[in-house]
């Protein structure tokens, strides 16, 4: 420990306030304390972390003095056999479903206040068909330890807490033996779901043996996908094993080799089909896509001219609204590989798509413009060039409230309007959520 370190202290804290990333606010001395693990109305012990002086505290709670009636068992103890429950990922495993979705909800609207000056009164629904918030993911991450066991990283950290099933995983991925799979050499394992058929990516320099092993006790309706040899770099993991946001600058994915299956997935959506690669982006709830890209067609004016689709992806969202109003679409998206899914997912359209990155597309003449950027948001450059656009419609789909608060400043400064803004929990049991605004002009 540095002379310049603050030490690790034991504290009893009265919790106040949701804050972002699934922590709650407390204070110690006049100092603000972030503490996971806790509940607004609390009176809990933590211990907190130590490391250089800042503004604030980090805190971990070690005992519960007077609980919220809210709170209920960690449901993190269904994914693990022994030792440890504390992974990332689920941030309000011990928060009843219904609470955690209006501590969601208070986040957002503190974020629009503070960041973007937007008085609303938020809300976060939850997602179709909702049932106790452990049965949505069809995109799972894991991270493999030095011995070859899977799980998920501890929090604000790289310890691999082994887990004996996928936390929250839907469909097959729910019943993956995890606790029966050693994979030494292996780096990262990323599942995948669509419809009846899924995928596994193995990330890492494994042998052939381990491989062989890997693809004896995988499912056969998996694909099986595994990095090409070459020079292994430290790309790094999201923080608990989640799959990060799309980036919109980032070093290209190494090569893949399909070991059997396909190197492709074929999502359904309103009786459509969507091709996409088994490691590009899909939205991760069961439920995100049909919700989401019907929530953009419900915002489409009367009479639509033109479509511009920002950040595109596979084109889910753009196509989706194309084929509600028959009019021209035109796609934008940084990765050249789910460009080239966006057109073959559009054969009956009259579409165009262009793989480059948002910032440096000039946009054309259309009435609606749609975006779904990565956690990072628009910026500054996207927003300016949609300020500029002739489009009077707006549908913005975000995954971060801080980044949308930035984006929504910047566009209702410039002309736009707030229309509505809807949460929906499509991260259940995590600090995440997915918003819809619609703006006009």
């Amino acid at each position: 420990m540095s002379d310049t370190s603050v030490p690790a202290q034991e504290l009893t804290l009265d919790i106040e306030a949701p804050a972002a990333g699934g922590t709650s606010i407390a204070r110690h001395d006049g100092q603000v304390v972030f503490v996971s693990g806790a509940l607004p109305g609390e009176k809990v012990r933590v211990r907190t972390e130590e490391g250089p002086p800042a503004r604030f505290l980090r805190a971990t709670v070690t005992e519960v003095v007077e609980a919220s009636a809210h709170r209920v068992p960690d449901r993190r103890l269904d994914y693990v056999s022994t030792g440890s429950a504390g992974f990332g990922g689920m941030e309000f495993a011990h928060v009843d479903l219904a609470h955690s979705r209006r501590l969601k909800a208070e986040v957002l609207t503190d974020q629009l206040s503070r960041i973007g000056h937007i008085d609303l009164d938020a809300e976060v629904l939850p997602a179709p068909a909702e049932t106790d918030g452990t049965d949505w993911r069809t995109r799972v991450q894991l991270a493999v330890d030095d011995e070859g066991r899977a799980g998920m990283l501890a929090p604000r950290s790289h310890e691999v807490i082994s887990v004996t099933a996928p936390p929250l995983a839907a469909g097959a991925l729910h019943d993956l033996d995890i606790a029966a799979l050693h994979a030494p050499g292996v780096r990262r394992l990323e599942f995948a779901w669509a419809g009846d058929h899924g995928a596994l990516i193995v990330r890492g320099r494994p042998t052939p043996q381990v491989l062989d092993e890997i693809d004896s006790w995988l499912p056969t309706s998996f694909s099986l996908l595994a990095e090409a040899a070459g020079p292994e770099k430290n790309r790094g993991r999201g923080r608990g094993g989640r799959p990060r946001g799309r980036g919109r600058a980032h070093a290209p994915a190494p090569a893949l080799r399909v070991l059997r299956g396909d190197s492709t997935l074929t999502e359904k959506v309103d009786g459509r089909d969507f091709t996409v690669r088994a490691d590009g982006f899909w939205q991760v709830h069961r439920e995100a896509a049909g919700l989401l890209s019907s929530r953009v067609v419900d915002a489409l004016p009367a009479d639509v001219d033109a479509i511009t689709d920002l950040y595109c992806g596979v084109g889910l969202l753009g196509i989706s609204a194309a084929r509600a109003t028959g009019a021209p679409l035109f796609g934008v998206e940084g990765v050249e590989a789910a460009i080239a899914h966006a057109r073959d997912n559009a054969p009956d359209l009259e579409a165009q798509f262009l793989a480059l990155s948002v910032d440096r597309a000039r946009l054309p003449d259309s009435e609606v413009i749609i975006l779904d950027p990565p956690r990072a948001g628009a910026g500054r450059k996207a927003t300016s060039a949609i300020i500029e656009s002739s489009a009077r419609t707006l549908v913005y789909v975000s995954c971060d409230p801080a980044t949308l608060a930035r984006d929504l400043a910047a566009l209702t400064g410039g002309g736009f309007a707030i229309e509505s803004l809807t949460g929906f929990d499509l991260f259940p049991l995590t600090s995440h959520l997915e918003t819809v605004t619609v703006l006009r002009r």
